[in-house]
């Protein structure tokens, strides 16, 4: 796949600016290169260390760069639009020194890092029930339901804590006939689990259109059906919010961030059935009280918490 890739080099403190840029626009894969970060560790030798490449210290007295990557489709280009607008508009800020901001624009794609990431996704079992597996392996171990996931430029591989804590809660209630709201899908993969234990259907909803085309591809791939695929934020599409709030779910499954799901508690007490099930999870250890004070807040009484290098996964229903 290709993707537009945006360098902008600025100032340390327009770096900050253009991150705002960014998340205005729902930019989320993007780098920032400085390097006062390199020079703060030579000076304070903070992180030890016994070698520097030389390229590096090439690059010292450099001006501080971000560089984005935006997919080669319509919303891409929307959101590169955004961003282009919103660094000409910074242009003219003038009570700062935000740098050159000079912006290159650059075509790439994937194939390089869609090879070479192949070498590190293996069959994985995951808790009693799934085996998740790329296309290219071969499953002969023991008797599992085979999890069939290719996520591409996608979170999802099962490999991260949070998605295998979500799976193996999964394992544990009754899906059978049961709607199911897959919140943040990435790859598809947990929605693709509920069905493959018995769920009626499921909407699976990313702000990412790169995420629910791979997610619909992976239903495909798992031959499920009743897999629907909606690209667009909740929170902030009123067109998006009506269509995940039109019906009632049995099961919400939210592999997010703390902060969003937070946010959309209030919707997921709304959309849930009152005998209905809650899994959130890429919650950090130390958020961990604080989604729970907001979900108990907004209705939900705790059920279990699963949780892993850090990272927990809740698991409630309505109060």
């Amino acid at each position: 796949m290709k993707f537009h890739k945006i360098t902008v080099h600025a100032s340390s403190l327009g770096v900050e600016f253009i991150q705002g840029v960014l998340m205005g626009a729902e930019a989320e894969c993007f780098e920032i290169i400085d390097p006062t970060d390199l020079q703060e560790l030579l000076d304070t030798q903070y992180v030890p260390f016994d070698y520097v490449d030389d390229a590096l210290l090439e690059t010292k007295d450099d001006e501080p760069m971000v560089r984005v990557y935006l997919a080669d489709n319509s919303q891409g280009r929307e959101k590169m639009e955004f961003i282009l607008e919103g660094i000409e508009a910074l242009r003219n800020e003038t009570e700062f020194d935000l740098g050159s901001l000079k912006t290159e624009i650059s075509e790439t794609d994937d194939s390089e890092w869609a090879d070479n990431w192949k070498e590190f996704f293996h069959p994985l079992p995951i808790g009693n029930s799934f085996v998740v597996k790329p296309t290219w392996e071969d499953w002969e171990g023991e008797d599992r339901i085979v999890l069939e996931i290719d996520p591409e430029s996608s979170f999802g591989s099962g490999q991260h804590e949070t998605t295998s804590l979500c799976l193996e809660a999964l394992e544990d209630i009754s899906l059978e006939g049961v709607s199911v709201l897959d919140m943040g899908c990435g790859s598809g993969i947990l929605g693709i689990g509920a069905l493959l234990l018995g769920a009626k259907d499921v909407l699976a909803v990313d702000i990412d259109k790169n995420a629910v085309d791979i997610a619909v591809k992976n239903a495909n791939l798992n031959k499920v059906e009743n897999f629907e695929g909606l690209c667009g934020n909740t929170l902030a599409d009123q067109g998006v919010y009506e269509k995940v709030t039109s019906k009632k779910y049995g099961v919400i499954l939210a592999n997010i961030v703390a902060d969003v799901i937070i946010a959309m508690a209030p919707t997921f007490k709304k959309v849930l059935e009152d005998d209905g099930i809650l899994i959130c999870s890429g919650i950090i250890s130390p958020r961990k009280g604080e989604v729970l004070t907001s979900l108990a807040e907004n209705g939900f009484a705790l059920t279990g918490i699963g949780e892993k290098n850090d990272w927990v996964a809740i698991t409630c229903t309505k109060a």
